[in-house]
């Protein structure tokens, strides 16, 4: 019994320093509308494509190549695209906030509004793609590009607005894991655009999960030793 404690006391450490890491410094390199979905207020809706570079890790993903051409979604309207190699936070979160490299430290984002950004998440996996384009659609890029734009304090119009489609921020349950990309706004840098990614919780194994699991296996297999030690 004192053993089985002892081990749940440990995953338990393990579990809360993983979740309590900071956010993750990488590079965002802006590549451009990933499709024409329209234009909003002379700018064009999401989703948008860029290269990540250095989020593997929390991202659950092995090695360190550059992620090409991954979907990103802009939250930031008064600021910049920046078409070139720009140095970016990555704040991670899921609907449970907990597990997961750098989650529930909103710290190093634009508004550091954890309900926000998740009411924001939501939104994007509502998004159905063939509904772009498509008269009295709703969930369609434009309308979920000038919602978020909104949400975020810009004021574009010419779409329908989702904001009344949007669960309480403390009722939000999402489907992927989330991380916002913000600016790290150097000195002497110009602040460019914010952006939300996402990777399926589904498929992607969280940071933490694999140090859990790895951990519990080692503690299991001192247990083991032990055992057999005293039964000799």
């Amino acid at each position: 019994m004192i053993r089985l404690r002892t081990l749940a006391a440990a995953l338990t450490l393990v579990a809360s320093s993983a979740s309590a890491q900071a956010p993750v410094v990488g590079n965002v390199t802006y590549k451009g509308d990933q499709a024409a979905n329209g234009v909003l207020s002379g700018h064009l809706a999401g989703p948008y494509l860029a290269d990540l570079e250095g989020f593997n890790l929390q991202f659950g993903l092995t090695g360190t190549s550059v992620l090409t051409n991954s979907i990103v979604w802009c939250i930031d309207l008064p600021n910049p695209a920046n078409p070139s190699l720009d140095s970016y936070y990555s704040t991670a979160f899921v609907s449970n906030p907990t597990g997961i490299a750098g989650d529930g430290d909103f710290s190093k984002t634009r508004t550091n509004d954890p309900g926000l950004y998740r009411q924001a998440a939501w939104l994007i996996e509502q998004y159905d793609p063939s509904l772009d384009g498509v008269g009295g659609a709703v969930f369609n890029a434009v309308n979920i590009q000038g919602t978020l734009w909104n949400m975020f304090g810009a004021s574009v119009t010419g779409f329908s607005s989702l904001a009344g489609f949007l669960p309480a921020a403390d009722a939000v349950t999402l489907t992927n894991n989330w991380y916002v990309l913000s600016d790290d706004n150097v000195q002497g840098e110009v602040s460019s655009q914010e952006y939300l990614t996402s990777v399926p919780s589904s498929s992607v194994p969280e940071p933490s999960t694999w140090a859990l699991l790895g951990s519990g296996l080692v503690l299991i297999g001192v247990a083991r030793r032990r055992r057999r030690v005293i039964g000799a």
